[in-house]
């Protein structure tokens, strides 16, 4: 994409495009990176895209160890996911959060299964932090406009054995829209 709009800018770009040799086309960096797979995406832990998940939340900065499974998280407050407000892109506002940080936390169960490749599902607007049992399992800066899939780190990935977990997540907002939500996906080769 980079490449198409610098062409836009850049004349000496776009002549070199434009008169490129086809046949030497697997040099020419838009066409040399392979062909990406087509995917499926199984929910394995939901999020509150299509249905309202419940977290423990606060807007107030927690003890150090609020990630920790044994942190009692019982006087947060409790909504339903996501959280934000009204009018961010690709947001589905179940409970409104317009201060600067939110920190999150919900249990879960991790169901039995083989997952091939196992991915965060996150909505955020800005900068936010995911932990799995207390290990940092993601970190994402900027925003997104919708639910994408996030790398897990390797630790943390391998935490995730059948059971119970605890996801813990803290969100930081500096301006505009804002909104945050998580879960967890498997994204599966289509045959």
């Amino acid at each position: 994409g980079g490449v198409f709009l610098q062409m836009l800018y850049d004349r000496a770009v776009w002549k070199q495009w434009a008169s490129r040799d086809m046949t030497k086309a697997a040099k020419w960096a838009p066409f040399s990176a392979p062909i990406p797979k087509a995917t499926k995406t199984v929910t394995v832990v939901p999020t509150s895209e299509k249905k309202p998940v419940a977290w423990r939340y606060t807007t107030q900065v927690p003890s150090k160890n609020w990630a920790a499974p044994e942190f009692d998280a019982s006087a947060w407050k409790e909504g339903p996911g996501g959280f934000g407000t009204k009018g961010t892109p690709g947001a589905v506002v179940r409970t409104e959060w317009n201060t600067p940080q939110i920190w999150l936390r919900r249990e879960f169960v991790m169901p039995e299964g083989n997952w091939d490749d196992l991915k965060l599902r996150l909505h955020h607007d800005e900068d936010a932090e995911v932990y799995v049992d207390g290990l940092p399992a993601a970190q994402v800066t900027g925003f997104v406009t919708d639910y994408e899939p996030v790398r897990i780190r390797s630790k943390a990935k391998d935490q995730l054995k059948p059971g119970k977990h605890v996801l813990a997540v803290h969100c930081k907002q500096t301006g505009g829209g804002q909104y945050i939500d998580a879960g967890l996906v498997d994204l599966r080769e289509l045959n």
